[in-house]
């Protein structure tokens, strides 16, 4: 069907060979874990125009949420990273098409930069 958003919510490996080509919406963004069959499924969806939002990245309110609970965190603090989170969408959107590459891979960066303590060469969040 033609719709304006097609969210995988239940399986992974989704975004595959098979898939890709039948998808009918210039978005994707849904809750399943490990939406891309393989990496290289990111690129094939950034070939088609479609926005793909990674599942990780979208998933990131739950995560911090209970982060939260568990570290006594306010409610005013975790609503703030919580809102934060669309505008690290929005900077991973715009760094992947300045760089010509897929979400996925830009999101990746941004993750692996802030687990590694060092601030991103470029703005991503």
């Amino acid at each position: 069907a033609e719709v304006d958003v097609f969210a995988p919510c239940a399986l992974g490996a989704c975004l595959n060979d098979r898939t890709i080509p039948q998808i009918r919406a210039p978005i994707v963004a849904g809750a399943a874990n490990n939406q891309l069959a393989e990496d290289r499924h990111g690129d094939a969806v950034r070939r088609r125009g479609i926005l793909y939002a990674p599942d990780y990245v979208i998933n990131a309110a739950g995560l911090i949420h209970v982060a939260a609970e568990w570290l006594g965190d306010d409610q005013d603090r975790v609503d703030r990273r919580i809102d934060g989170l669309y505008d690290t969408l929005r900077a991973i959107f715009a760094q992947a098409d300045a760089d010509g590459v897929s979400t996925h891979l830009t999101a990746d960066r941004l993750a692996r930069s802030r687990l590694s303590g060092h601030t991103p060469d470029r703005q991503a969040a």
